[in-house]
């Protein structure tokens, strides 16, 4: 069968413009309060700052439940994207339907106070809602006897001078709520897929898969490794997944191996990161930080991810496992979590920094390409490109002028990067022993390119000894 399309394989080890793909940019999967903003569910949902995504999906800072599960998750994917790392873009897809997910129906009595009834944020505005003054009363209507709106983590119902009840000191309110407990992590595997409308909602393909909350799931975590290299049948991300840091989990530095290993933690296209973090009173999954470092550290980089996380400057007040108790470890502690098991940490050396370069697949698979984070992104960055740029040559005349064309320029594009540092070297070419004549009578051709992006220096060995001469020298003249 021929494959109509174009298509960039990752190796083990005239002029056009080459077009750079947006590197950097999280896929964010979770809940957030939609219902007190004015976003959806089902759809991907651009946001460039943290005021818009506010006014798209609403904010809360119950990011968990008292019980631990996540709830409004997005809302600390954005204050870690937009505030802690101010990062821009993001792109947001909302599981959280207020149809679906909610309670029955309750019926209690508010306190009024100036005129205003505050309920919960979690309060649904919808055709169940109903306040009345006294039983015997009919129900208030909104519009002419109150209004309702969302405000300062509640919903408010304010009664209108003119209208019947404005002196009420009680009422009677009807009402459904929010119910993110009802949110499986069935819902957020489901969620991954979703990861193909961005390029026909948003014009962008995300490159990194990150479910803040849910991702310490080993299936939801098998999911997003699985579909982050063959999004849209054709571009490359990671999926960015935090361990399980709970009692029943890795809840201390020496149990990271096993919970890794043993729950599939292991994939190339795995970003895996370990414990949860703390700014103030705020707890996050290292996850929603880490996208946010790379993105910071990709546009620092004129947007090419050839360099590592490692060592970076993280915004936060300290480390945290599941149940709260402070994790503070030492250098060879972190050199045990992110070298021998392969997974992105955080240690406190002059300042919070993270610590570790290698994906999931680490120590398993110490293929060069495959197990640093940088090398593994950027491979995937130059084939994304190569998609990216192209793809409008797709069903053009097969003739050598436009084969040289595409060689041509994706050659210039890869020697400007070894220029800038950002490449040891790349080069494509055209092998015409890899290009039969049945091949090329079915519109296919095959190019064969070589890239080495540099690999991160993990190791500085200084030698010192005393010298004898030196002390002779400066003693005696």
């Amino acid at each position: 069968m021929v494959n109509h399309g174009i298509n960039a394989i990752k190796g083990s080890n005239g002029t056009v413009s080459v077009k750079k793909t947006a590197v950097g940019i999280p896929f964010f999967i979770g809940a957030w309060p939609c219902h007190a903003a004015g976003g959806y569910t089902g759809k991907p949902q651009y946001a460039a700052t943290f005021p818009e995504a506010k006014e798209i999906g609403g904010y809360s800072e119950q990011w968990r439940s008292e019980s631990g599960k996540p709830k409004w998750s997005l809302c600390q994917a954005m204050y870690a994207h937009f505030v802690l790392n101010a990062m821009s873009p993001a792109i947001f897809y909302n599981v959280f339907d207020p149809g679906k997910h909610k309670t029955g129906v309750k019926t209690l009595e508010f306190q009024v106070e100036n005129h205003v009834i505050k309920l919960p944020y979690e309060t649904l505005d919808n055709e169940s809602l109903a306040i009345t003054v006294n039983e015997a009363s009919e129900p208030l209507v909104k519009g002419a006897d109150y209004d309702s709106y969302y405000a300062d983590g509640n919903f408010c119902i304010e009664l209108l001078e003119d209208g019947t009840g404005y002196n009420a000191e009680r009422v009677t309110v009807t009402f459904e709520a929010a119910d993110t407990d009802a949110i499986t992590a069935e819902d957020i595997e489901l969620a991954v897929e979703a990861v193909e409308m961005c390029r026909s909602v948003t014009g962008i393909v995300p490159d990194l898969l990150c479910a803040p909350g849910w991702s310490s799931n080993p299936v939801v975590a098998a999911v997003m490794a699985a579909k982050a290299p063959n999004i849209n049948g054709l571009f490359r991300a990671k999926a960015v997944v935090d361990l399980d840091c709970s009692a029943e989990g890795a809840d201390e530095y020496s149990k990271v191996l096993s919970q890794k290993n043993d729950n599939g933690y292991t994939s190339e296209d795995m970003i895996v990161c370990w414990p949860m973090v703390k700014k103030g009173d705020y707890l996050f999954d290292l996850s929603a930080i880490v996208c946010g470092v790379m993105a910071k550290i990709d546009s620092n980089n004129g947007d090419c991810p050839y360099e590592s996380p490692s060592n970076k400057d993280v915004g936060i007040s300290g480390a945290v496992n599941g149940e709260g108790r402070e994790i503070n470890l030492t250098s060879p502690q972190a050199d045990t979590v992110s070298i021998t098991d392969g997974v992105v940490t955080v240690i406190n050396f002059n300042g919070w920094v993270l610590w570790g370069n290698y994906t999931g697949c680490y120590p398993k698979t110490p293929e060069i390409s495959k197990m640093y984070i940088c090398t593994n992104r950027t491979q995937d960055w130059i084939c994304n490109t190569f998609i990216n740029t192209y793809w409008q040559y797709i069903d053009k005349p097969l003739t050598p002028i436009l084969r040289d064309a595409i060689v041509n320029s994706f050659n210039s594009w890869l020697n400007g990067l070894t220029a800038e540092g950002k490449l040891y070297g790349g080069e494509i070419q055209y092998d015409a022993e890899r290009n039969s004549a049945g091949e090329l009578v079915n519109g296919k051709i095959t190019l064969n390119t070589s890239a080495a992006s540099p690999v991160p220096m993990q190791r500085v060995d200084m030698c010192v000894e005393y010298s004898v001469d030196m002390l002779e020298a400066a003693m005696n003249g």
